[in-house]
């Protein structure tokens, strides 16, 4: 199959504007963030050690981290090498998701590979302007030890999903498999 072939079977919606709609909606979240600290959207450019905490209530903090690493802070460091390899792995990436976004055949699985790709061109759009990617959620105050954004958790949810799919996938297959053969 060509690639103006597999361009043309992906949705419009799934694959162009509910991932746009993600990517607006963290790359909004990330400047009112940054705008509660009095700090510019490019702050992780300019100080990428910053870490600014308000709270906020009991549960939920709100922060200001620069994750050079991938999500939920892993793989942190700050070398030139990681940033591009990073930013580079998510291009591909999307393109790979996009690919199979264009043979999904339920809405769920359509949702949650939307999902994926809205998280990762808008961190991946922070990395490439601003070399890490700017976290704002902070929920230690519960015990959960990590600092993230809403496309984070775009990702987060989209790959449980995709799980989920997979699961109830091979179920049903299982089950009709099982019904394929005969009794002894």
């Amino acid at each position: 199959m060509s690639l103006s072939n597999i361009i043309r079977r992906i949705p419009l919606f799934w694959g162009l504007l509910f991932p746009a709609l993600i990517v607006g909606l963290d790359q909004l979240s990330k400047w009112a963030a940054t705008r509660a600290f009095d700090q510019p959207m490019n702050v992780c450019a300019i100080d990428p050690y910053i870490r600014v905490t308000r709270e906020v209530s009991p549960i939920v903090d709100l922060s200001i981290l620069c994750n050079q690493g991938v999500s939920w802070g892993l793989m942190q460091g700050d070398s030139a090498l990681k940033r591009w390899g990073l930013l580079i792995f998510a291009i591909f990436m999307v393109g790979v998701l996009l690919h199979v976004l264009s043979g999904a055949k339920d809405t769920l699985s359509r949702v949650c590979l939307s999902l994926v790709i809205g998280g990762a061109v808008g961190n991946a759009i922070d990395r490439a302007l601003f070399g890490a990617v700017t976290d704002f959620i902070n929920a230690e105050d519960i015990g959960f030890n990590y600092v993230f954004n809403v496309a984070d958790s775009a990702i987060t949810v989209g790959i449980i999903g995709l799980f989920y799919v997979m699961f109830r996938d091979w179920r049903a297959e299982r089950k009709a498999h099982a019904s394929d053969t005969p009794a002894k």
